[in-house]
């Protein structure tokens, strides 16, 4: 036993140490992966990222040099416009309208980049415009125009964005100095470039949606945004920055990192979830491989110690199934199973399994007429030294390993039927030992109180009325042992008859008004049928009238001396229902648990608790429910600070009567 538990403890050694080796691996494995997919998560955003900001950059490169092609061309026709004009009267403009009107509009139309021209002479006042509002409007204090005038052949400036006064549009004001063939100043040829001009080079680069392009000043005046509204400052963004060497411009180029790393994290999301589905895969059929090799070997182990405590179990299993306090028999109908322990052999006076198997069959019924449920018998063996012993066999018919058994367990019941005897011995000496002489003494108390009670002393009263009482209260108390003793021996006998409802209650009232006066304590009857109502129950009268008898009488006990206890009956559809009801002090919430019950702890405080056999509930309960009727109660406890104290008992049975009311009809 020794080496066995010491090679158990290697063993169990042995295997800890290869399981914490594996979970060792394996949680080392498991952190490598994370480690290598955080990585490749990380280059791969750093990619992203870096693609984003040169995607940036080279758009922001591609609009600048659209911008500059464009501005060039327009600067190209607006100097041969300009060469045009360089010869013309400035100061009638009627004239210049009929000489030049028509070339100026056609060249508004012609070059793309200006959607107007305005002609501006050296004073500053505008001669001849697009924009008829404009005409004979003063210029000079404009930063393009000023700076215009100064300029030479081929120059041109581009002024900070303006809202136009003309049409309230935003417009980022170009010009070119109008020079003369004397190589001076004549004036300013204006035009802007409005919105619409970015737009459409924006619109000619494929602009991505959620790109956000700007125009902007070097002190950040806006000259075009691509968007209807500014971007929210606190949104993260990529973003690069372009400069219009030509136009003194920046622009400016961003995206939402939200847009640009959304394929980034679906790559990622998809990536990590089909990695981490294969590698846990594989994890998963690593631990169920070590997990099935771990069992195998544990199998392979087990298999010895398991039979070792097989055989351990049988000789405990045998050792209890022969010593167990009670007789066992089991056996099955074809008789290949037949076992039996010490005392089941005892009790039959035998000494062989097959000897107990075949005489317990020959006293209880056929294994075919056996069910499953558990039944019970009572059998008379003899046993070794030829007594009679009485046996409860209880029987039960089990399906077992595909076959069924009969389950018996014997129990010595000798002692049990001896104590029933004397019991009933007992019993019936106290009703012909007890009652009788009580019942004679209790009459001859009576008489000697009618005849002789006013003649005698007081003191010698006093005695003769508590012998009475006591001799009373004895005759109860047998009356009471004796009813339950014919209660728990099925011998009460419950005899039915059909009588109406007011004639149960006006007998209660009849046979319980004396036991009323006494204590000066009035019965009434309050609400029930009346005596010419067709209202009957099913009751045997002589058991009724037992149990208003005990129900009133506690009522007496506890109303108040001048008080009244009130007795009726309520009717339903299908019921009638007594009541009792007093106004004592109730019963407390402790003590409804144990109303109905024998020799019950007392109710109430010594001054407020009753004189009583305690057993007067319990019977009143079991002759009810003989009758087919249901009790119950309601109280208000003072003991519980309830307002308005008192209890009622209800009684409810049957009705038994042709014509019902409407259930809930008063009555």
């Amino acid at each position: 036993m020794v080496s066995t538990e010491l090679a158990n403890k290697d063993e169990a050694e042995t295997s800890s140490s290869a399981q914490t080796l594996f979970w060792g691996l394996i949680s080392t494995v498991v952190v490598l992966y994370f480690i290598g997919l955080a990585f490749l998560t990380w280059s791969d955003y750093n990619r992203a990222t870096t693609r984003a900001e040169v995607e940036l950059e080279h758009f922001a490169e591609l609009y600048e040099q659209a911008v500059d092609a464009t501005l060039s061309v327009a600067n190209v026709r607006m100097w041969g416009l300009i060469d045009e004009l360089s010869t013309a009267m400035l100061d009638d403009p009627d004239q210049f309208e009929a000489q030049y009107g028509a070339l100026m509009n056609s060249a508004v139309e012609e070059i793309q980049q200006v959607d107007a021209l305005v002609l501006i002479g050296a004073d500053g006042v505008v001669l001849w415009a697009t924009v008829e509002p404009l005409l004979g409007q003063y210029l000079g204090d404009r930063a393009y125009f000023q700076t215009a005038v100064g300029l030479g052949v081929d120059d041109y400036t581009v002024g900070v964005p303006i809202q136009s006064r003309a049409t309230g549009r935003r417009i980022t004001p170009i010009a070119w100095p109008l020079i003369g063939i004397d190589g001076k100043v004549r004036g300013v040829l204006a035009s802007s470039l409005g919105e619409d001009y970015y737009a459409e080079l924006l619109a000619a680069d494929g602009v991505q949606e959620d790109m956000f392009v700007e125009v902007v000043t070097a002190n950040g005046e806006r000259a075009f945004s691509s968007g209807r509204a500014q971007r929210d400052p606190d949104t993260p963004v990529f973003s690069a920055r372009k400069e219009i060497p030509a136009l003194d411009l920046y622009i400016d180029v961003t995206r939402s990192k939200e847009a640009v790393l959304s394929s980034f994290w679906q790559r990622t999301l998809v990536f990590t979830g089909l990695a981490t589905i294969l590698f846990l895969t594989v994890i998963n059929a690593a631990i169920r491989a070590r997990a099935q090799s771990t069992k195998l070997a544990q199998a392979l182990r087990n298999s010895e110690r398991d039979r070792e405590r097989i055989r351990v179990a049988q000789s405990e299993f045998d050792a209890i199934f022969e010593n167990v306090g009670d007789g066992i028999i089991v056996y099955n109908d074809n008789n290949k199973l037949h076992r039996s322990n010490r005392k089941a052999r005892e009790l039959m006076g035998v000494s062989s399994n097959i000897e107990a198997v075949e005489q317990l069959r020959s006293m209880i019924p056929p294994f075919s007429q056996m069910d499953e449920e558990v039944a019970i018998h009572r059998i008379h063996v003899r046993n070794a030294e030829n007594e009679s012993v009485a046996v409860q066999c209880r029987v039960m018919k089990m399906h077992l390993h595909g076959d069924y058994i009969a389950y018996n367990v014997l129990q010595d019941i000798s002692a049990e039927e001896r104590l029933v005897a004397a019991r009933t011995a007992f019993v019936t000496s106290v009703n012909h030992e007890l009652r009788t002489p009580l019942t004679s003494l209790a009459g001859s108390l009576e008489i000697l109180h009618e005849r002789f009670g006013e003649a005698m002393p007081a003191n010698a009263g006093k005695l003769l009325s508590m012998a009475t009482r006591n001799a009373d209260r004895l005759l109860v108390l047998v009356s009471d042992i004796l009813t339950l003793q014919a209660i728990d021996q099925q011998q009460l006998s419950i005899q039915k008859e059909r009588v109406s409802v007011s004639e149960v209650l006006s007998e209660a009232i009849a046979a319980n008004t004396g036991y009323g006066v006494n204590r000066d304590v009035q019965l009434g009857i309050h609400g029930g049928p009346n005596a010419s109502d067709a209202v009957y129950v099913q009751v045997d009268t002589v058991r009724m009238q037992q149990v208003f008898s005990n129900l009133i009488s506690n009522a007496v006990k506890y109303t108040p001396r001048g008080g009244t206890v009130k007795i009726g009956a309520d009717l339903d559809e299908n019921a009638v229902t007594f009541y009792v009801c007093d106004s004592g002090p109730g019963i407390p919430r402790s003590a409804h648990d144990r109303m109905f019950k024998r020799f019950a702890d007392p109710v109430h405080s010594r001054d407020n608790q009753a004189s009583g056999t305690g057993l007067g509930l319990a019977i009143t309960r079991e002759l009810v429910m003989r009758q087919g009727g249901d009790i119950s109660f309601q109280t208000r406890s003072a003991e519980d600070g309830d307002e308005n104290p008192g209890t009622t008992f209800f009684v409810r049975l049957p009705r038994d009567d042709d014509a019902a009311p409407t259930k809930g009809t008063p009555v």
